[in-house]
């Protein structure tokens, strides 16, 4: 399913990975990824999806979880997944695939865990992606994404206009009862602090979504959002 809005987020993303912005997202995401995965109790031989797995570094940490384990990440961007295929390793069971959220192809109850670090705000249509979601989960399976950007961190309310593609900016209730409405069951939400903290002034580097030091210890502070979804058995 290709449209102008799916062109326009794989030419945006393909300017980041060209850039090395993909590259720079596993230091910056990567402490409370780490600390989502640890609880989210993956077994050996579960089958994880990473849904806009950028340069596919959340997607190898899914794999080394548990003997056996495997996991496949998707992603609209050509450049990503060629990013991807450049640093994946060989030791553990990894892929990575260019399909939209929208439309996953995967048969249904395929995936035993479904992840996601700061792409479901991107869907061109996000009812689409929720169903496809659950679609692809087994019975009794659980979706964990995890957003920066939601309206009670506040900090981030110019991100779509810095990034410069259409964002779905949800409130953590929101996005509760969206997941509800989509079929999922015992939808909980939390919020996930970077142990590292924000750091010092020295160290901010301004960007278009973190102009000042200010911004960036106030979107540190206001943590990231960690929704827990369960597909009904």
């Amino acid at each position: 399913m290709s449209t102008p809005r799916n062109d326009q987020i794989a030419t945006t993303f393909d300017a980041w990975a060209k850039s090395g912005r993909a590259d720079r997202m596993e230091d910056g995401h990567g402490d409370v990824v780490a600390q989502v995965v640890a609880r989210m109790g993956l077994r050996p031989g579960h089958q994880i999806l990473d849904l806009g797995c950028g340069n596919g570094w959340a997607t190898r940490l899914l794999a080394s979880q548990a003997p056996g384990a495997g996991a496949v990440g998707v992603d609209v961007s050509p450049e990503m997944i060629a990013r991807a295929e450049e640093l994946h390793s060989y030791t553990i069971r990894a892929r990575y695939e260019l399909c939209p959220i929208e439309k996953l192809d995967f048969a249904d109850g395929h995936f035993h865990r479904v992840f996601s670090m700061e792409t479901l705000y991107y869907a061109v249509d996000l009812d689409a992606a929720l169903a496809e979601m659950l679609r692809v989960l087994e019975p009794g399976g659980t979706a964990d994404i995890v957003i920066d950007y939601y309206t009670e961190n506040t900090a981030t309310t110019s991100w779509a206009e810095a990034a410069g593609v259409p964002m779905h900016y949800l409130g953590e209730n929101e996005w509760k009862q969206r997941f509800e409405a989509a079929g999922f069951e015992d939808v909980t939400t939390e919020r996930v602090r970077d142990s590292r903290g924000a750091g010092s002034a020295n160290s901010c580097e301004p960007s278009c979504c973190y102009p000042d030091f200010e911004t960036w210890q106030a979107t540190r502070d206001a943590g990231s959002l960690w929704i827990h979804a369960v597909k009904p058995a």
